[in-house]
Parts: structure tokens; C-alpha cells; sequence
């Protein structure tokens, strides 16, 4: 990081460091360049793990945006680098580039449907117990639900990128923010024709979906289609041809078999 215009605004924090507690007051948000760190709630005697988050994520954010106390523990679960914005830097730049803002907005739908995966979750666990509790059987078994993954095949080098994630973002890697994407195409893509940030590929109940960023230059397409920039996402099946930029891709469905 020493290269990166952040290295000036970066802290570095050890495996099991607290880099802030839960209630404790709050005027900064954090970016993740390097590591991993885990965010947690004291619920009474016990300790709920709320999410763990990598390299591109952002944490800490209500603090600036609402004035409140911290809602979480933040905790480093291995070493790792945080870029520190404090409120202030945090509305030059959301003045100066309205990207920030979309992206953010990107992020929080993203944690808003995840807890709303959560109390779904809560819900269906509930109604299992409920129905054995009334058969009068011990313990209940909730069924695991296989997720489909994605893979994009490269049609000039027959390089495959697998599509794992609920979230995968394709572009090239980004030497000053150290930001690597799920779909690295730094080396697939000689002309450069591919943003660092290019497009995200959604996976959505077992569905896929692209959206492209916005400031994309060369485009986005499914099948011809040419996705727009920030709007509507276009839908991806099985044997469909993606392009980003001058490269081209077809896309498959596999079954996860993993536990």
C-alpha cells in the first residue's frame, strides 16, 4: 500500500483486534483493502455473528450517515488494511462524484435483502418445528437448498471463471485501491477494452443476472442485448454469450454438490 494515494488515510490492525465496539460512539467509516473482519452483536449473554466481510467492502457507514453509536463490534478475523473516511471526507466525495452515493445504495440493498434472507430464514425454521413439534418427532432436519453456480468460458483462450458468489464483480484489478475482482480479467484482456469496475453479475434464487457500472465505456451484452449502465438488470441462462468490452464468454449452469 505504500504506493496508494490512501496509504496516508490506511490502519492496519492484527488477527483478533477490535477495531471498534458495539455502543461506543462513531464519526468514520471503513473500506477493506487487505483481510477479513467480522461484525457481531451482543444480545444479552450471547454473541451473534452478523457478517464477515473481505477485501472492497465497506463497514461502519451508519455512523456518518446518521450520527449514531456503533450498531456492531468490528472485529479483524485475520490482518488485514482499512481505509478510514471520516465524515467529512466521506461528503466531499459524495459531492464531487455521485458514483460513491450509487454504489453505497448498491451495498445497502444488498445488506437489506440479506436480512431479509435471514428472517426468512427464521420463519421457515420456525414453521419446520412447529410441524414436527405437532408429529410429535424429535429434533427437526431443514433441508439445505442447493445453489446453482455460474461459469463463464472465455471464447478466445477457453479460460474458465467460476460464479460462485451471490455477488461477482468483473473488471481488472485495481493497482491503486488493491481491489481485485471475483472475474479478474486483467490477463484475458490485452486491449484494455474492460473497466476495473465493468459490470456485477447477480445470483438471485438460483437465477443470474448482469448489470453493468456506471462510466462503462465499451458496453455490456447478453446475447446482443447491450445492458445499460446502472439501470435494469438482463438476465442470464444457460448457453448464453456475455460480452464485456471486446471479449466474449459463454455462460453455464452447473450444480453446487458442496455441503
Amino acid at each position: 500500500m505504500s504506493g496508494s494515494v490512501f496509504s496516508q488515510y490506511t490502519l492496519s490492525f492484527e488477527e483478533g483486534e477490535i477495531i471498534y465496539s458495539q455502543h461506543e460512539p462513531g464519526n468514520s467509516m471503513f473500506v477493506i483493502t487487505e483481510g477479513k473482519i467480522e461484525l457481531s452483536k451482543q444480545k444479552g449473554e450471547a454473541t451473534e455473528v452478523m457478517a464477515e466481510l473481505g477485501k472492497g467492502d465497506f463497514f461502519g457507514e451508519l455512523s456518518i450517515l446518521e450520527h449514531v453509536a456503533r450498531t456492531e463490534t468490528a472485529k479483524a478475523v485475520t490482518e488485514c488494511a482499512l481505509v478510514v473516511i471520516h465524515r467529512g471526507t466521506f461528503v466531499k466525495m459524495l459531492k464531487s462524484n455521485m458514483e460513491i452515493a450509487f454504489r453505497m445504495m448498491q451495498k445497502f440493498s444488498t445488506k437489506l435483502r440479506q436480512a431479509e434472507e435471514k428472517v426468512d430464514e427464521f420463519l421457515n425454521a420456525l414453521n419446520a418445528f412447529e410441524s414436527e413439534t405437532q408429529k410429535t418427532r424429535p429434533g427437526i432436519v431443514v433441508p439445505k437448498e442447493k445453489k446453482v453456480v455460474g461459469k463463464a468460458v472465455s471464447l478466445a483462450t477457453n479460460r474458465v471463471f467460476i460464479l460462485d458468489s451471490d455477488d461477482n464483480l468483473v473488471g481488472r484489478y485495481d493497482p491503486v485501491t488493491g481491489i481485485k475482482p471475483e472475474v479478474d480479467l486483467t490477463y484475458e484482456d490485452e486491449n484494455r477494452s474492460v473497466s476495473r469496475r465493468h459490470a456485477i453479475i447477480f445470483r438471485r434464487d438460483n437465477r443470474f443476472f448482469v448489470q453493468e457500472e456506471i462510466g462503462v465505456l465499451n458496453g455490456t451484452f447478453v446475447n446482443g442485448a447491450k445492458a445499460s449502465p446502472g439501470g435494469e438488470q438482463l438476465e442470464i441462462n444457460d448457453q448464453d454469450t456475455i460480452n464485456f468490452g471486446m471479449l466474449a464468454f459463454k455462460f453455464y449452469l452447473v450444480k453446487d454438490d458442496g455441503d
